[in-house]
This record gives structure tokens, C-alpha cells and sequence, in this order.
């Protein structure tokens, strides 16, 4: 699927046919001089951690760091992003279960030596409300933008991680980029779905799945793999 002399509208429209799902204009949040911060951490983080960067921002502006963050933080004299703000892990990434024990030692690898509790996080107790009923879970406030991006990271690549190895156990083949995307964002949101779902499929086909609801994991992760693919036809990040 080349890309290069096509229009955005061209691309967009081509990945829209291709993917038969929507794809969303996440560019929007780091495309411009006045947020060139959010590339600059995104850039950072990406490379500690070993992750596409472009793969990170958009993953981490669907689960909500966009609306819910980035449109907001803005200096009212300087125009410019503020990044050190708290973030929110629950409203603005999905790290629901982030201060979990179980969460925080199976992705401490992935993070800084310093990141600690009450340096770069809080931990908090937020009520949500899935289809099974009510809960309380143990999210978490990260200090600025940074930390935030590190602690979602650590999770994404964590998922990653999990997906690589069910490979394996699985005798998959070697995953293209974009089963890799696919598959690690499936696992963001599940992990048990995730395994389950790989295992069903028989293999890697990200089109295999027959579901057409918004709502199930499959759409959503074809909309992330398409809007990550618009955002990397915007040249922002450095892949």
C-alpha cells in the first residue's frame, strides 16, 4: 500500500477500503509547532521501551489522552502544551488496574529505575462500570505527561510481550507489523479475550474476524491499526 504523492484524503480513503474500518484523525493532536512536546516525550519513551512511536501515540490518544488531555492543556500565554499536569490513568490512557501488584512487577522492567510510587504515581481507587456490574479498581495519577507516557508504554509493551509469546506456544509464524499491532492492542484489552481470540483465529489474520460492532475489540483494534497507518502518512514521528 504505497503512500507517497497521495492527498490525505487519498490515503485516508484507501486505508478506509482497506481495513473496512474507520479511521480515526489522531494526527491532529502533535502536528502542529505549538505541541511539539507530546512528539518530543512520545519520541523519548518510544525508544526507551523499544516501541514504534508513532504506534504509541496512537494507541495512547484512542484510549483517550487526546480528548480527555491533550485539547485542554494549552498555556493561555504561550500557546504552547503544558505537559506537567497530572494525567489521569484511568480517564485518559484505560490503565484501569495500573497500581495493581500483580500489573506494576510484570511491567517494571519496561519502566525507569526511578519510576516509583509517589515520585511519578499515585495510586487511587476508581469506581467503573462494565457489563458484569460495578467494581473498584486501582488505577493511578501520574505526576506529568511524561510519566504517564512511560507508564503506558510499560503496559503496551508488556501486551506485546504476551501476544510475542503466545505466538510461540501457538506455532504462529513471524507476525507482519501491522498483526503485531493488531494483536498487541487486542491484548491491551484483554488479556484472556486476547488469548482466546488468537487461538480461535487459527493464525494471524487480523480479518478474520466476523464482528462488524463498534463496540467489540476487533473493530476497535482495526480502527487503531488504520488511524496509526494516517498518522504515520503525516511524517510526525521518526517511524
Amino acid at each position: 500500500m504505497e503512500n507517497e504523492r497521495k492527498s490525505y484524503l487519498e490515503r485516508k480513503k484507501e486505508l478506509t477500503s482497506y481495513y473496512k474500518a474507520r479511521v480515526s484523525t489522531y494526527e491532529g493532536y502533535a502536528n502542529e509547532p505549538r505541541e511539539k512536546a507530546i512528539v518530543n516525550i512520545v519520541e523519548e519513551v518510544s525508544l526507551f521501551v523499544n516501541i514504534n512511536p508513532s504506534y504509541l501515540y496512537t494507541i495512547a490518544v484512542g484510549e483517550g489522552l487526546g480528548s480527555q488531555y491533550l485539547d485542554f492543556m494549552f498555556d493561555s500565554k504561550t500557546g504552547m502544551l503544558v505537559t506537567d499536569v497530572e494525567v489521569d490513568g484511568f480517564q485518559n490512557l484505560g490503565l484501569d488496574f495500573f497500581s495493581a501488584n500483580s500489573e506494576i512487577s510484570r511491567i517494571k522492567k519496561y519502566l525507569p529505575s526511578n519510576f516509583n510510587e509517589n515520585n511519578e504515581y499515585k495510586i487511587y481507587q476508581v469506581e467503573r462500570n462494565e457489563k458484569y456490574g460495578e467494581e473498584i479498581v486501582p488505577s493511578t495519577t501520574f505526576k506529568d505527561l511524561e510519566s504517564a507516557m512511560y507508564g503506558f508504554a510499560a503496559v503496551l509493551k508488556h501486551r506485546e510481550e504476551l501476544f510475542l509469546r503466545a505466538c510461540m506456544q501457538l506455532g504462529y509464524t513471524r507476525p507482519t507489523e501491522d498483526e503485531k499491532a493488531y494483536w498487541t492492542y487486542y491484548y491491551f484489552q484483554g488479556e484472556g479475550q486476547a488469548y482466546q481470540a488468537l487461538s480461535h483465529n487459527k493464525g494471524l489474520n487480523i480479518f478474520n474476524n466476523i464482528s462488524v460492532s463498534r463496540q467489540s475489540v476487533h473493530i476497535k483494534a482495526l480502527e487503531r491499526v488504520a488511524s496509526w497507518r494516517y498518522v504515520q502518512h503525516f511524517n510526525i514521528f521518526s517511524k
